[in-house]
């Protein structure tokens, strides 16, 4: 083969090797790209709406709702960090059902309901700054929902007490959220409804605790001291 023609036919082949190289770059590149496509439009799904809690027409609502907060609120406990200061949507989540609560607190409907926390978890600084640094969707810090919170060691009875003395609202009119038997027990005694959410706060414990609560009222009771339990989806006493 003449020189020349030798030279053609290797500028030819590398001509013909970049090109490959180039196509399969492009594969590769728009493999990565669909999949990247992919896991966000996932994500995105999973992430879901807040649930609305769908009441009767003139259904009775507590005045004042209190929640506890490990293993209620948010999950894990605060216990469980081991030192470990927490971070909001990090290591520390609001349950699904709690986002759902605070939403409707936050919403229309609900001015008249008032909100609380009563916790005995020790770390009341993260704790606190947990409560600040949770956002709804439209930004607003959980904290201003939740403007009496009691956050200590002891009796829940001594956290319900000092709630009802600062905001005024008799235990009748309560509803309380708490992964605890005994705290609800406490509870009950004082004449505060109940509801128990052993792994958390649900849409279910939510909506159901609202609805027993209004079915309560409405046979014109002034004691509703009782504790609430799940099944099938409906709260029981």
């Amino acid at each position: 083969m003449a020189p020349a023609l030798r030279r053609v036919v290797a500028c030819m082949l590398l001509t013909h090797a970049s090109a490959l190289r180039c196509s399969s770059g492009l594969r590769r590149g728009s493999r990565g790209s669909a999949t990247a496509l992919h896991a966000k439009k996932r994500k995105a799904k999973s992430k879901e709406p807040p649930k609305r809690a769908e009441l009767p027409a003139g259904a009775a609502r507590p005045k004042l709702i209190v929640f506890d907060l490990d293993n209620t609120l948010w999950q894990p406990e605060l216990y469980q960090m081991r030192g470990k200061k927490p971070k909001a949507n990090k290591d520390i989540k609001l349950t699904a059902g709690a986002l759902d609560a605070l939403h409707d607190l936050a919403g229309d409907g609900w001015e008249k309901t008032q909100a609380a926390v009563a916790s005995r978890a020790t770390a009341t600084d993260w704790a606190e700054k947990l409560l600040q640094d949770f956002k709804l969707d439209h930004g607003q810090s959980i904290a201003t929902l939740l403007p009496y919170r009691e956050i200590y060691e002891g009796n829940k009875r001594k956290h319900l007490q000092r709630i009802r003395e600062a905001s005024g609202v008799a235990y009748c009119d309560m509803i309380f959220f708490d992964d605890y038997t005994e705290n609800l027990g406490d509870a009950a005694h004082l004449g505060v409804m109940g509801v128990h959410c052993p792994r958390g706060l649900t849409h279910e414990h939510w909506e159901g605790g609202l609805r027993a609560y209004a079915r309560l009222k409405a046979q014109d009771t002034s004691f509703m001291g009782r504790m609430l339990r799940l099944c099938g989806n409906q709260p029981v006493s």
